[in-house]
């Protein structure tokens, strides 16, 4: 474990170097990327073969999806810079580290019910999320003037949070899973304070 903990910081390490030095402006995506390379390294080396395992990859993989393809293709609405890239290495570092240990304990999961929930708190995450996107008049059934900001503010933000609590939810029962959700609430803090994922 030590060895794979090592290579994961390395790993981290190596990417935000990679974007610090490509981008002028400090962006998220470093973590994104991060995190999607770790769990699929990780995965096939100390992962389990049970429903919180895959569900956790799937999480990571979904959202990496979304945030990369949102950041490449749709980039003129994904500003998502970050104030102060120390600290949000920070947090990509201590994912690193948790990702393999809740690949490796996710057998050990004293009872189900908060990771099957997880699954529902993720999908509307990414709803929530994609609302952010719809940035023009809704034109169903001959409705005009209906856009989604009339009805949730900062839907990105809230997104984001949504998929951290369904992250916690996952790892809620299982060994150090307060740790977990130590980490969950301290992510949230921060991007609520750093205003990160907020329209504008």
């Amino acid at each position: 474990m030590e060895k794979i903990l090592l290579l994961n910081i390395i790993i981290a390490s190596l990417i935000f170097i990679y974007f610090y030095k490509k981008e002028l402006k400090h962006s998220y995506i470093p973590m994104i990327f991060s995190n999607v390379i770790i769990i699929l390294l990780n995965y096939p080396i100390v992962g389990q073969s049970n429903f919180i395992s895959k569900t956790f990859v799937l999480f990571i993989v979904t959202m990496s999806i979304v945030h990369i393809y949102l950041r490449y293709y749709h980039y003129e609405h994904y500003t998502l810079y970050v104030p102060n890239p120390f600290i949000h290495f920070i947090f990509t570092a201590i994912n690193s580290i948790a990702i393999p240990f809740i690949l490796a304990t996710s057998h050990q999961s004293l009872y189900q019910s908060s990771a099957y929930l997880s699954v529902s708190i993720f999908i509307l995450g990414l709803i929530l999320y994609q609302l952010s996107e719809v940035d023009r008049p809704v034109r169903w059934f001959q409705i005009d003037s209906i856009n989604t900001y009339r009805y949730i503010k900062h839907p990105k933000q809230l997104g984001e949070i949504f998929f951290t609590l369904s992250y916690m939810l996952l790892s809620l029962l299982l060994p150090y899973g307060f740790i977990y959700s130590i980490i969950g609430l301290a992510y949230i803090i921060y991007i609520k304070k750093v205003n990160l994922f907020k329209e504008t």
